[in-house]
């Protein structure tokens, strides 16, 4: 038989950007496991999947944001 998969767990020790990735596993694992439910036995309402899949890529923006400028040099100054 094979063993139930655990969600992941956060470590609240750690630094807010490594929890919020750790959120981000956390909220993909739940969607993982609701689609591999019937449609009649599903938990989560498909809008509710919807949202969470925004969530998760709001997310995602926010933890791999570079505020280096990114622009090209002025030729103004040539």
């Amino acid at each position: 038989m094979e063993q139930a998969k655990t969600y992941p767990t956060i470590d609240w020790k750690k630094n807010e950007y490594h929890q919020l990735q750790e959120v981000v596993k956390l909220l993909e694992a739940i969607l993982e496991r609701e689609g591999k439910r019937h449609e009649m036995d599903a938990h989560l309402m498909p809008h509710t999947a919807d949202v969470v899949l925004e969530v998760i890529g709001m997310l995602e923006d926010e933890i791999d944001y570079d505020p280096t400028p990114q622009y090209e040099p002025s030729l103004a100054g040539i």
